[in-house]
């Protein structure tokens, strides 16, 4: 496993956010926030590598997750949350915020995912790798999502482009808070894109894509105000 599963890293607290000014929201994680890189690609087979720089950092409310993604091949076909996002140009982030030593067995750990296409559709779930239980309507309204990319003005399918995606997840959904410690991992993946890919923040041993094995996690905690 990497250096980034294997230390720590203390996410930064970033005060207020002002969730009315979209254009700022952005700059202000990047400024405040801790940056690290996805980039490691797990299977051989898939060797396309999109640049993807990550920002991230937590308020009172919400944790904040801005990617930056440079070199990607658009697709989004995905309209309606909880669709396969994860076939288009897609970000996402997985969490595990129980007992550590619980995480060693993939079998039986719960944990959260949630997954954004370009538009920032999100499909996000909870439970066991084999059992998963979709979030319901209520809980995905919660979720905060500010894309780079005008539904009005979109690139053709298969166009090399850049974007950015900013959400924030409600710490309460994620079951965190101040202080807590947890296991995550970060991915940029697009299974039907004219390049299929599947990278990672934290390194997966695994015989093919796979980003639901909890054991693989980084780890990380949320800073103090």
């Amino acid at each position: 496993m990497d250096r980034s599963a294997s230390h720590k890293l203390t996410i930064p607290y970033l005060g207020d956010v002002l969730i009315s000014d979209n254009q700022e929201i952005g700059e202000r994680i990047k400024r405040a926030g801790m940056s690290f890189d996805i980039d490691k690609i797990n299977w051989s087979e898939y060797p396309f590598k999109p640049t993807v720089k990550l920002f991230t950092g937590f308020s009172e409310e919400y944790l904040w997750i801005c990617y930056e993604v440079k070199g990607d091949f658009f697709r989004a076909k995905a309209l309606v949350d909880q669709d396969a996002v994860w076939q288009d140009s897609c970000v996402e982030f997985f969490i595990y915020s129980g007992d550590e030593n619980g995480i060693l067995s993939n079998s039986d750990t719960i944990y959260r995912n949630f997954e954004f296409n370009v538009l920032g559709v999100c499909l996000s779930a909870v439970g066991t790798k084999s059992k998963r239980v979709r979030l319901a309507l209520e809980e995905m309204n919660q979720i905060l999502r500010f894309p780079s990319i005008d539904k009005n003005n979109l690139p053709s399918e298969g166009d090399c482009f850049d974007w950015n995606l900013v959400v924030a997840i409600p710490l309460r959904i994620l079951g965190i808070d101040q202080g807590s410690a947890f296991r995550a991992n970060f991915y940029k993946c697009g299974d039907l894109t004219a390049h299929p890919h599947f990278l990672s923040w934290s390194s997966i041993e695994a015989a093919n894509p796979d980003f639901h094995l909890p054991q693989f996690f980084g780890r990380l905690e949320l800073g103090k105000s």
